[in-house]
């Protein structure tokens, strides 16, 4: 799932997938209550930044998937959940919460970046065996409204994923890590690296 705000996140897992041979493809969850020439104009916008048609989760059966990673940057955070004003009793966006449900129960690896990580763990708060473990980083706000969900927040440096085998969960700070594209390019190894043996497992 990629989001226009976080290029850098997006362009280096575009890499890694195609460094591996794997297929890729772009996935977009519209908001509820957004108008549809909004929708199309975002669809547009990752299209462009794809150079592939972006598919609507509702259109996308995760049984055609082998793993799913979400990159969605500051301003599509305030769109997909109400974190910044409702504090730790926050809730997500009803269509994306369905869609990461959906494929958590598949036992599909997903792959989170920072803002990411919280709608992640909301989303399938009650589904897991275990409390998720995972990462946004350092950003204690963030990490507050993680543990909340009855997950644990690991404190981690740029570069540096957290890999939950248990629920099949691979997470990082990304880009809202470290402003260094360097970091990011080697943060994105990375987490392809874990996902790719979480797929092997």
């Amino acid at each position: 799932m990629a989001s226009a705000e976080t290029p850098w996140e997006t362009t280096f897992i575009y890499y890694q997938i195609d460094l591996h041979n794997l297929l890729r493809l772009p996935i977009v969850q519209f908001p509820a209550g957004e108008d549809a020439q909004k929708s199309e104009e975002r669809r547009a916008i990752l299209s462009q930044f794809s150079r592939m048609d972006v598919q609507a989760a509702s259109e996308v059966k995760t049984s055609s998937l082998q793993a799913l990673i979400i990159c969605i940057g500051a301003r599509d955070f305030d769109l997909y959940c109400n974190f910044r004003t409702a504090g730790i009793a926050f809730g997500v966006d009803p269509g994306m919460r369905e869609f990461l449900r959906r494929a958590f129960r598949r036992g599909l690896p997903i792959g989170a970046f920072g803002y990411a990580v919280p709608i992640l763990v909301k989303s399938i708060q009650g589904l897991t065996g275990s409390g998720a473990v995972v990462t946004v980083g350092n950003d204690p706000m963030l990490q507050t409204g993680i543990e909340a969900c009855g997950a644990q927040a690991v404190v981690t440096r740029p570069t540096e994923v957290i890999i939950d085998e248990t629920n099949h969960l691979v997470t990082s700070g990304g880009q809202f890590a470290s402003n260094r594209p360097t970091e990011v390019a080697a943060d994105c190894e990375n987490m392809m690296n874990a996902i790719i043996e979480l797929i092997k497992g």
